[in-house]
């Protein structure tokens, strides 16, 4: 059959020739690359989780809002977050949420109250991603990041996402003093395992049952973290 004889032929080849369609094309195309859509509809959802329920007990006062290089803790892990363009942001909050919450009440970002903020980190990372899967069913991923190590980056959390293979059930983890820890991409394959994390352990007990599975990205400023006065003391 010669397909020229066709009118749905015709009407195709004129479709695509025309400007405003060629045109509408190219915007949808920039669109879909801008947020990793496929041509076949679907993408990669990867969201940042940033852990600053603590009450910084060993600290003595909210680390969240201790002041570094000009800007408060929170608010600078926020601005990086949201400059590295990943993708939602989600701050959980529990001791002193009202002033956390009002420091950084301005930005683009969720907030998520942890009621059982005293039980410890395992409850902030279970019931914030309970939270986010909630909403977010088809998460395929979440970057796991904290308030208390002041040199994590916009350029970082994006180099984690970019590393990230959708199709494999990765682990993207930061490497510093010999070991690996957050920031940390985690496939949505260990999602149910951090949702029954209990007390005050963290991802890495999961993490540690699936070595083959963890790529780590070098992060030498990773080690940097303020728990101590005197931690803050050698940074300024």
């Amino acid at each position: 059959m010669d397909c020229r004889r066709n009118p749905e032929f015709h009407f195709i080849a004129s479709f695509l020739n025309d400007k405003n369609t060629i045109s509408g094309l190219n915007v949808l195309n920039s669109i879909n690359n801008k947020y990793s859509y496929s041509m076949l509809g679907t993408r990669t959802d990867i969201e940042i989780l940033i852990l600053a329920a603590g009450s910084s007990s060993r600290l003595g006062q909210p680390k969240q809002l201790l002041k570094f290089q000009g800007t408060t803790l929170i608010r600078r892990i926020v601005q990086e977050a949201l400059k590295s363009g990943v993708g939602k942001v989600t701050v959980v909050t529990g001791h002193q949420h009202d002033e956390i919450s009002a420091e950084i009440s301005d930005m683009d970002i969720s907030q998520y109250y942890n009621m059982d903020w005293k039980e410890g980190l395992g409850a902030s990372i279970r019931n914030s991603l309970t939270y986010l899967l909630a909403i977010n069913p088809h998460l395929n991923a979440v970057i796991i990041t904290v308030v208390d190590q002041p040199f994590v980056d916009a350029a970082h959390l994006k180099k984690l996402a970019d590393t990230y293979d959708p199709s494999r059930p990765m682990i993207v983890a930061s490497a510093y003093s010999g070991t690996f820890g957050v920031p940390v991409l985690v496939d949505s394959f260990y999602f149910d395992k951090l949702k029954a994390l209990k007390g005050d352990e963290g991802g890495k007990k999961v993490f540690a049952a699936h070595l083959d599975n963890i790529v780590e990205i070098p992060f030498s400023d990773g080690a940097i973290d303020i728990d101590e006065e005197k931690d803050l003391r050698s940074l300024l």
